[in-house]
This record gives C-alpha cells, sequence and structure tokens, in this order.
C-alpha cells in the first residue's frame, strides 16, 4: 500500500506542472459554465421576482410553480413550437448546404481558395452587424428587397416582411441559415481532407458509383467529426437570440418567439428571473434529449 502511496505521490508531483498549467482553464469553465447552470436550476424553483422584492414570499422555495406557471401560458406554449420548427429548419438546411458545398470545395477547382474565402464571410460577420443589415435589406420603404421585387413585378407593392406574421418567420430563418452553413462546411471539409483518395480509387476499381462512394466511404468516415459539428451548431441554432432579437424582438405576435428570447423576456423585462431559470431549464433539456437522440443515431451499433 505504502509503494502504491508512493507511486501515486511520485505522479503527483511529476505531472504538477501540467496541472497547473490547466487550472485557470479549469476555473474558468467552473465558474462560467458550470456555476451558472446549477445556479439556475436552483433559481427555477424560486419565488425570485424582482418587482416584488418586499413580497414576504420572495426568495423562498416555490416547488415547481415555476414550471407551472410557464407550461400554463400560450406564449411559452408557442415558443416551443416555434423552437421546435426552428432547430429542425436551421440544422436540416444548414447540414445539406454545407455537406454540398464541402464536397464541391473538395474537389480540384480553379480558384478554390478564392472560393473557400468567400463561403466563410457569413461567418465572419458578427451577429449584430447581420441582423441590422438584413433588417434594412427587409425594410418596406428603402429595402433593396422590396423594391426589386415591386420592379421585376414579382409583388404590386412593398411588404412589410419583418412585420408580417406569416413572413417574419422565415426571413428570420433565413438570416440564420446564412450565417450558420459555413460553421459546419469548415468541420465537414476539414474532414473530407483526411480522407486518402486511395480509397476513392480502390472503389471506382471495383465499379462503385460517386453516390455509393459518399453513402459507404465517405460518410461512414466523417461520421464522428459530422456529428461534433452538428451539435455544436445546434447549440448555435438554439441560443441563437440576437438575430432575432434584433430583427423581431419575438414578434409579430410571438411569431419568431423561442424558448431562448421568451426566458430573456422575463428575466430582464418581467424581472420575474424564477419563470426565466425554468424556461431555461427546459430549453438545456430540450438540448440534451435532442443532442443525445442524434448521438444515438450517428453511432455504431455494437
Amino acid at each position: 500500500m505504502s509503494k502504491i502511496c508512493r507511486k501515486e505521490g511520485l505522479e503527483l508531483r511529476k505531472n504538477l506542472p501540467g496541472y497547473l498549467l490547466m487550472a485557470p482553464a479549469v476555473i474558468a469553465i467552473l465558474a462560467l459554465s458550470v456555476y451558472p447552470l446549477f445556479r439556475g436550476i436552483y433559481l427555477s424553483f424560486l419565488n425570485y421576482n424582482l418587482v416584488r422584492p418586499n413580497d414576504p414570499a420572495f426568495n423562498t422555495f416555490a416547488g415547481l410553480q415555476n414550471y407551472i406557471d410557464i407550461f400554463k401560458d400560450k406564449v411559452f406554449i408557442q415558443s416551443i413550437g416555434n423552437t421546435v420548427k426552428w432547430t429542425v429548419i436551421n440544422l436540416v438546411v444548414q447540414l445539406v448546404a454545407a455537406m454540398l458545398l464541402a464536397l464541391a470545395l473538395n474537389q480540384k477547382l480553379k480558384g478554390r481558395s478564392v472560393y473557400r474565402t468567400l463561403i466563410l464571410v457569413p461567418w465572419a460577420v458578427p451577429h449584430a452587424i447581420a441582423a441590422m443589415t438584413f433588417t434594412f435589406l427587409y425594410n418596406a420603404n428603402v429595402g433593396i428587397i422590396n423594391i426589386l421585387a415591386v420592379k421585376l413585378g414579382m409583388i404590386t407593392e412593398s411588404v412589410s416582411w419583418l412585420g408580417n406574421v406569416g413572413s417574419a418567420f422565415w426571413c428570420v430563418v433565413l438570416v440564420a441559415i446564412w450565417k450558420g452553413i459555413p460553421f459546419q462546411m469548415i468541420f465537414i471539409l476539414a474532414a473530407l481532407q483526411g480522407i486518402s483518395g486511395d480509397v476513392y480509387e480502390s472503389a471506382e476499381i471495383d465499379g462503385a458509383s460517386r453516390w455509393q462512394c459518399f453513402w459507404k466511404i465517405t460518410l461512414p468516415i466523417i461520421k464522428e467529426p459530422l456529428a461534433i459539428s452538428t451539435i455544436l451548431n445546434l447549440i448555435g441554432i438554439v441560443s441563437c437570440f440576437n438575430t432575432i432579437w434584433l430583427m423581431t424582438k419575438g414578434g409579430p405576435l410571438y411569431s419568431t418567439e423561442i424558448i431562448y428570447t421568451y426566458a430573456y423576456r422575463r428575466a430582464f423585462i418581467d424581472h420575474n428571473f424564477g419563470t426565466a431559470a425554468a424556461a431555461s431549464v427546459v430549453l438545456f433539456v430540450f438540448m440534451a434529449v435532442f443532442s443525445g437522440v442524434y448521438l444515438k443515431m450517428v453511432s455504431e451499433k455494437e
């Protein structure tokens, strides 16, 4: 036993510099990620409404009341539906478009580096700048989209794209897709470049078609990086607060309200941090379930 303890002590002393170098990152993660997560879960079970700080019930245990309140709220129920629709549309369209672009840019094309740079431009543009730019483009009076549509005879008069319940959601989705495609394309392109060309040559000699090469060779090889990029993209899509809030603030008539904007509204406009925390916990569970299902789908069978 003493020999084992001595050996562990020597190992600890030997690796101490490495642990010290890791310590700032670990502390930062605990302070900025782990603590807020558990603090939010804790707040979701409290009566924490800053509008009534003198209420005797303030900062007391509320049980599941905050969860009951948000699930009785029609706006929250609508935000759940919007969140699911928002996530599925963005995730599927971005994944398919990113895959097609990555496959195209992985080929030997003239000016390939230029195309890669241009496609990365949307990703480099900050969310706030992108939201303000597209808001201007959608403007009913001076927006270039309305001007071109009227001149081309597609519409007879200018349309308030962001003020219309039927079009606002799709306008914001378009911006999110434009911003999100490059991020996932980088992951897929990097994975594709790690595949040896000899593998495809062997498959072609055996008579495999391009579709068979993609389905039987490319997809299985890039499955793991594809899963990682999709999960990271999922987090970005669900937490895409800036674009929605700056363009529509969840309107009109909550048609673009997702759980993230609902939680923000309850916390920083209504000042009810208890219900806001409960909504955030629901969002966390939604993301965890969605990620788990996706990982289950792409994982290899035993």
